[in-house]
């Protein structure tokens, strides 16, 4: 039972953790009010319950005050909704695990202040679904370590500049990468299209001004990386 899993609302971000953390032999229930997200949840198989977690009774009726559910996700795309469901949870029960979806810092820090263990971003959701494919030595369970703990791995943004000591690289020869124990997630290429690219394409990009690379990594690792990148030479 301690597999459990509650996620609250059946969004674009719920569809893609859903899928991830029952391939990862979660028991997920989806709690969504919405006639029809509520009809595609339990189109694809999803154990859903149609209730609003805005009332105190329906937070107990799911369960969620109970000590056997490994963590809720709190995955609305509004963000005032998100806030409120995570205050009352967590008054209910001030020991579950809650993980609160979040697109700024200054909402980060209201839904921890709030209540929340964690909180991520729509960045963090969208590298899931290639973790099956990396076999590089960053940790074994780094699914569970972005979603369940307060750990430094972190997504990364850094757009190349102009002169950059990366400027006209190719993915393939960036050996560093491996030496600092990050993993490349993708690029967005401006050469080819403004459309982001997994790297477990296998599609050697030629790295240029203006190309955005999207990287997971420790802290500390992405901040002496993204600081040796914007070196100009």
């Amino acid at each position: 039972m301690h597999n459990k899993i509650i996620i609250y609302s059946f969004s674009e971000i719920s569809q893609k953790i859903a899928k991830t953390l029952q391939d990862k032999n979660y028991r997920v229930t989806i709690v969504e009010e919405d006639e029809k997200k509520y009809n595609e949840a339990k189109h694809l198989g999803y154990d859903v319950k149609k209730l609003s977690l805005m009332d105190d009774d329906n937070i107990i009726e799911v369960g969620l005050n109970l000590p056997n559910i490994k963590a809720f996700f709190c995955l609305d795309d509004d963000k005032n909704t998100n806030l409120f469901i995570t205050l009352s949870v967590r008054n209910i029960n001030k020991d579950i695990k809650i993980i609160s979806v979040s697109a700024t810092k200054e909402d980060n820090k209201t839904l921890l202040l709030a209540g929340a263990n964690k909180t991520i971003n729509p960045y963090e959701i969208g590298a899931l679904r290639i973790f099956r494919t990396l076999h590089k030595p960053l940790i074994s369970n780094i699914l569970d370590d972005i979603l369940f703990t307060k750990s430094d791995i972190q997504i990364a943004e850094i757009t190349i500049e102009k002169g950059s000591i990366f400027d006209g690289v190719y993915l393939d020869d960036l050996k560093i990468i491996d030496k600092k124990n990050i993993i490349i997630l993708g690029i967005t290429d401006m050469e080819i299209s403004d459309k982001f690219v997994f790297f477990s394409t296998g599609i050697n990009h030629k790295i240029d001004e203006g190309d955005t690379l999207v990287l997971l990594g420790h802290e500390d690792d992405l901040k002496e990386f993204k600081a040796m990148m914007s070196h100009i030479i």
